[in-house]
């Protein structure tokens, strides 16, 4: 299968994704101590990155200290670690995050050029992607071409009361609220361009890794075994893009038209630290300690009620989104931000075929957590 594996960095995504990371307040050293500590301290190469990435976070902080009500306020989790998106939404990040967009003039130019019917078109559509930041089910979607439709939509959302006026004011007041968001992420752009020798070394060393690994094996074959996800592989190849600012991220999206034709190459989003020292399939060194971390992720998501009738409407058959909104009686994008839950806590399985994504409950995921707890509070198992 053709591919190609992007050398440079792509500014304008970066920025949105180093305005996230201020504004949920994450750290890169909180991140290389869990690493380290759940991988028995792999990171060789890997340790002039986590180098980079902490001065340029600590340049980021400095320079949007006056701004930081404003980063928290379009980019912050909540009390309860809720993230908003609403800074992507105020962009229409979601419908434009696959275009090469060099920068916020042109980005700007773009959002001026829509008519009031393609700027519902395209809101609809980054609502419905508003809590799916993994699984993207472009069949469910729904064409709203009306600010009524838009705000009815909203308010059936499964979000707190105060995330949904601020949506509903991002809506209206679409002007300015662009323009915030563009002077932030203009700015977040000049910060990551101070570093651009530094970047352009990571991404070089890279492609040169990505092109090593391809040479010898398919990578939608790689991600299927790895992540559980079975999206095909497009006809048309794929597109390896670096992750920077998220640098531990794997994501792979695929695009097809009605009839199960593919409009473009599947896109890959790949962590700048995966690399000669941490390879996706590296294990755990810790299992009973990190695997502690992670039966507590999986037994809240399945404290959910809406979580565990999914899981078990899909024990034993496969079933697409829309089906199960109609048996739960939910909206498709509340079963979206369900299913992306599911499948950070691993208790997933995916497939795209015949133009729709089909969900499979992961019985091996819940075995092993529920042995654990097994093992751990009663005594009873190994």
């Amino acid at each position: 299968m053709l591919g190609e594996v992007r050398r440079e960095a792509d500014y304008i995504m970066e920025g949105i994704a180093l305005l996230q990371h201020l504004g949920r307040g994450d750290k890169y050293s909180d991140l290389k101590k869990s690493l380290n500590r759940k991988y028995a301290n792999p990171f060789r190469e890997g340790l002039h990155k986590f180098a980079l990435l902490e001065r340029i976070e600590q340049e980021a902080v400095a320079a949007f200290r006056e701004e930081s009500d404003e980063v928290q306020y379009y980019f912050a989790n909540d009390s309860e670690g809720e993230i908003s998106y609403a800074g992507n939404l105020a962009l229409l990040w979601n419908d434009f995050k696959d275009e090469r967009i060099m920068d916020t003039t042109q980005f700007r130019e773009r959002l001026n050029r829509l008519t009031e019917t393609e700027y519902c078109e395209k809101f609809g559509i980054c609502l419905q992607e508003y809590l799916a930041d993994i699984v993207r089910d472009e069949s469910q979607m729904i064409k709203m071409r009306e600010p009524f439709e838009i705000i009815s939509y909203l308010m059936k959302m499964e979000l707190k009361d105060a995330e949904k006026w601020k949506l509903q004011k991002i809506f209206f007041d679409r002007e300015e609220h662009q323009e915030r968001v563009l002077s932030l992420l203009e700015k977040a752009v000049t910060v990551l361009k101070r570093f651009q020798k530094d970047l352009n070394e990571v991404t070089e060393l890279f492609c040169q890794y990505w092109e090593k690994q391809l040479a010898e094996q398919d990578l939608t074959a790689y991600v299927r075994d790895l992540m559980k996800i079975d999206v095909g592989g497009s006809t048309l190849g794929f597109c390896i893009r670096p992750s920077i600012i998220r640098p531990n991220v794997l994501m792979l999206d695929s695009d097809m038209e009605e009839d199960g034709t593919y409009k473009r190459p599947d896109i890959c989003r790949v962590g700048i630290l995966f690399g000669e020292d941490f390879d996706f399939r590296i294990s755990p060194a810790n299992q009973d300690e990190q695997f502690e971390e992670y039966a507590l992720k999986a037994l809240k998501a399945l404290a959910d009620k809406s979580k565990f009738e999914i899981l078990s409407y899909i024990r034993d058959k496969e079933a697409y989104g829309s089906e199960l909104a109609k048996h739960l009686n939910l909206t498709t994008a509340t079963v979206s931000h369900h299913m992306n839950a599911l499948l950070l806590a691993g208790l997933l399985e995916i497939k795209h075929r015949d133009n729709r994504v089909y969900y499979l409950a992961n019985k091996k995921a819940l075995i092993d957590v529920l042995d654990y707890c097994k093992r751990v509070l009663t005594g009873g198992g190994e």
